[in-house]
């Protein structure tokens, strides 16, 4: 397997942990150190592994029925450093329906005794009316 294999698998299983809401297993993703640093949309950033999984045990107990699929997802990988930066589709049940959103995420992993593991998480509310590929960007 690729390291890129190996990324795409870790960043796997940070999505997978939040589908199932499996706590053990998100918990399983991160570093868990004390620079740990998640960003959910539209909160102050979380500093550390005690505030990153009581927030990831809250969102999980809301019963929201959130579900992510992924797209535009792109690898990077630089010595014990890789960031993936995607589109999290975010669907959720309520009373009034399915509701849907759309966040750009940006995952970095630190490579630690040869396994990937999540160090920061960051994601931000996109305009429902814009498309990734017009994302602003440096003229080359």
């Amino acid at each position: 397997m690729s390291e890129t294999q190996k990324v795409l698998a870790a960043n796997q299983s940070f999505y997978h942990a939040f589908n199932r809401q499996d706590l053990d297993l998100m918990i399983q993703t991160w570093a868990s150190r004390a620079d740990d640093i998640c960003v959910h949309p539209g909160w102050t950033p979380l500093l550390g592994p005690n505030a990153i999984v009581e927030s990831w045990e809250g969102i999980f107990e809301s019963g929201e029925g959130l579900e992510i699929e992924l797209s535009d997802v792109r690898v990077e990988i630089s010595d014990e450093l890789a960031w993936v930066r995607c589109r999290e589709n975010l669907f959720s049940l309520s009373a009034s329906g399915v509701h849907a959103s759309r966040v750009f995420a940006t995952n970095l992993f630190r490579k630690i005794d040869g396994r990937w593991q999540m160090i920061l998480h960051h994601a931000s509310s996109l305009p429902q009316e814009m498309p990734l590929d017009s994302l602003s960007h440096d003229e080359e």
